[in-house]
């Protein structure tokens, strides 16, 4: 169990404690049959916890900042790592409260798309632009 996981289960059991001291019995019982309801629904609880999993990501999506672990994730790099490319100011920075970093999405969108390696197509696209540009340049130059 890593770090991040070990993280998620302690508040979870944190959650489950707030709950269990604030509920009755009769609350709890309720609470265990919506969750049977679920299980029912998705078959077990493995499924149920990957379809949590997805709606978690469908969230994180649809968010324009991240954080450092969001932008990690999404970067598919260590945390140290985008801390590196934030001092080499590789992209803007939001700090609202003037310690936690935020970047937009498009920003790592756009520094995703800074290098490309083009397919075949692309490449084929490119040639055919540069080949009109040419063209068309040749063909000033002989009117003037």
């Amino acid at each position: 169990m890593n770090r991040k996981e070990y993280d998620l289960l302690l508040s979870r059991i944190e959650g489950l404690k707030a709950f269990l001291e604030n509920r009755s019995l009769e609350e709890f019982q309720k609470e265990i049959l919506k969750v049977e309801s679920y299980l029912k629904r998705f078959g077990s609880l493995d499924e149920l916890l990957s379809h949590l999993e997805r709606v978690e990501r469908i969230a994180y999506v649809a968010k324009d900042f991240l954080n450092i672990d969001e932008v990690a994730d999404y970067l598919q790099v260590s945390k140290s790592y985008v801390y590196k490319l934030t001092s080499l100011k590789e992209f803007t920075v939001y700090k609202p409260n003037g310690k936690t970093i935020f970047i937009l999405r498009d920003d790592l969108n756009d520094w995703i798309k800074r290098n490309p390696y083009l397919s075949n197509r692309g490449i084929e696209q490119h040639a055919n632009l540069i080949a009109y540009q040419l063209k068309q340049d040749n063909t000033q130059k002989k009117q003037k």
